[in-house]
């Protein structure tokens, strides 16, 4: 079966190649461990608009926080690669773009109401899904990943008791200890087939089936225990 292959311009990210390891294809799509070392900032408006949008996209409420009253914008602040860099890691927002978008939002999404908010946002899902993808990625990561969330998770929810925050939003990748592949070619292991398993038994002469080591008939199978007939 042949497989499909696709240029790495159209791929998007130039650092995944197909000569890559296994591990190292992946390294370059998550993202850096707690974010960027500087964060950018955004101007008052555009706080504002962010935390108006995220709360449209997770209501808060019923024992749930809002996404404004748990540092939302701190964490997509930590996450939009800083303006000059090429964006590299999930979910692959520049500054830039980032920031014209929100802009084109404004002043007048935040004098909308609730509904009317939803309304533009859905407007924004259509006509700039990248941004929309980017943006409510980053909330809902932002959001499972605050200690608030996770505790509303395990004293609202019956299935979430034992919820654990750890180790979301970044996965397993930071802690699978780098492996040796060469290893596998060592690995041998071995199997018996299906008809040459051979019967064992392990029934006391008074049990059916003792005699000749054969296994014991379905109807003798079927029967009641001695204690089930008393």
């Amino acid at each position: 079966m042949s497989s499909l292959s696709f240029p790495e311009e159209e791929l998007g990210n130039t650092n995944v190649g197909p000569t890559k390891e296994p591990q190292e294809q992946f390294a370059p799509l998550k993202p850096r461990l707690g974010g960027f070392v500087k964060l950018i900032e955004f101007t008052e408006v555009q706080v504002a608009v962010l935390n108006a949008a995220a709360d449209r996209i997770i209501p808060g409420g019923e024992g749930f926080p809002w996404p404004s009253e748990v540092g939302i914008v701190r964490f997509i602040a930590r996450y939009i690669t800083p303006s000059g860099e090429e964006p590299k890691w999930f979910p692959f927002a520049g500054e830039d773009n980032f920031k014209a978008e929100l802009d084109k939002l404004g002043g007048d999404f935040l004098q909308a109401d609730a509904a009317m908010q939803v309304e533009i946002l859905k407007r924004i899902e259509q006509e700039s899904p990248t941004f929309f993808s980017q943006f409510r990625d980053l909330v809902y990561y932002g959001y499972y990943s605050r200690p608030e969330v996770t505790k509303a998770i395990n004293e609202n929810l019956e299935a979430g008791r034992d919820y654990r925050s750890s180790p979301q939003p970044y996965g397993y990748l930071d802690v699978i200890e780098p492996w040796d592949e060469s290893l596998f070619s060592q690995v041998k292991g071995s199997y018996i087939r299906t008809e040459d398993v051979k019967y064992v038994n392990v029934r006391t002469p008074d049990q059916p089936g003792a005699a000749g080591g054969k296994p014991p008939s379905s109807e003798e199978y079927s029967k009641p225990s001695c204690n089930e007939e008393k």
